[in-house]
């Protein structure tokens, strides 16, 4: 494998168990000029731009992983995190993050995939968790979309 940036799928195999459904290379623009890699694409409602923002920073909760909105968090993994339990969870959510420093361990109920600077994951609708195997801390930026859930 190169070390290229990647895009990581999470999604479901055969049996119904989380997976990597896609492991890819992010083509990179020309050299000149700007460029622009589509990662991935989807159907959202959309956000009013002229409604106010709220002050300050909202506090984490689970229920922004629920609700019918959209969430873009900074997340911080520190060395060892998840090395015990790594917070295997699910949402009916297409989670799409990118790794800014560091690196990190996708867990799946199939498989599993480091991911490292400048990789994208995105997790749609799979029980997932995180690991961090390495003796850095692993910064990530993550955006939590509602989606339907897979099936029936």
């Amino acid at each position: 494998m190169s070390n290229s940036p990647r895009r990581v799928i999470a999604g479901l195999d055969a049996q119904g168990k989380s997976c990597v459904v896609s492991d890819d290379v992010i083509p990179q623009p020309a050299a000149e000029g700007m460029g622009i890699t589509v990662v991935t694409t989807g159907a959202i409602p959309r956000t009013s731009n002229a409604a106010p923002m709220a002050p300050g920073f909202a506090e984490f909760a689970m229920s922004q992983l629920t609700d019918p909105v959209y969430s873009m968090m900074l997340a911080t993994y520190p060395p060892g995190l998840g090395q015990d339990d790594p917070g295997m969870h699910f949402t009916n959510t297409a989670d799409h993050f990118y790794i800014v420093e560091g690196e990190c361990v996708l867990v799946l109920e199939g498989d599993e995939a480091v991911l490292k600077a400048g990789d994208v994951g995105i997790c749609r609708g799979v029980m997932h968790g995180w690991r961090n195997d390495s003796d850095k801390p692993c910064r990530l930026v993550t955006f939590v979309l509602p989606a339907e859930p897979i099936g029936d």
